[in-house]
């Protein structure tokens, strides 16, 4: 299931990023020296996303963001509760997007992370060629997710992954079969709603 490999992926993260001491983000964002309005869901410091239409800011996970971690989603529908295999209990969506950062100790070692996170994907996933787009004046490489396992409640959607400074980004939106949105579409509005923290790059 989609939601056993999202754990996954954040637990292989917390345990190398423990190990590298990244830095800690201040809990207090000032918003206005950031120019970023008070309906913005904010990602650490790092980000904000304008709302998205349809769209409900659920998780955002700044727990490990000492060891340079953030996870945020938002979702669409009501939720249907699952059982993962490991005994959990999820909640599935119509859709969903989910944004993961990592803070990396350089840029090359941020892209060499956005090559493992590509290639989860493509193993997870069918997947489409990787094509590239600039949204909001950054640029993301963007790849189809075509379908899936019989057993993830997700069975098709888009993904994005960049490389800002230091930061490993990806961006996943996960659709149901009776989803009528087109994922593509929907991804690049998400992209182009993003809001960066230009002052940290100074």
């Amino acid at each position: 299931m989609k939601v056993k490999f999202k754990c996954v992926l954040m637990i292989s993260l917390a345990l190398c990023l423990l190990l590298t001491g990244c830095r800690a983000k201040d809990a207090e964002i000032d918003r206005a020296a950031l120019g970023w309005e008070e309906d913005w869901t904010a990602v650490g410091d790092i980000l904000a996303v304008e709302p998205v239409e349809d769209f409900t800011a659920n998780e955002n996970l700044d727990a490990m963001s000492a060891s340079g971690l953030w996870y945020a989603t938002w979702v669409t529908g009501e939720a249907e509760v699952r059982e993962t295999e490991q005994g959990q209990r999820a909640e599935i969506y119509d859709a969903q997007f989910y944004l993961l950062i990592e803070e990396c100790k350089s840029e090359a070692k941020a892209r060499a992370e956005l090559t493992v996170w590509e290639d989860l994907e493509r193993k997870t996933y069918d997947c489409g060629d990787t094509e590239p787009g600039q949204y909001a004046g950054q640029a993301f490489s963007v790849i189809p997710i075509l379908s899936a396992e019989e057993d993830n409640p997700y069975s098709h959607g888009a993904a994005a992954l960049a490389v800002r400074g230091n930061y490993a980004m990806s961006v996943e939106l996960m659709c149901r079969d009776a989803f009528e949105g087109d994922p593509r579409e929907l991804l690049a509005g998400f992209l182009s709603g993003i809001h960066y923290n230009d002052k940290e790059e100074q």
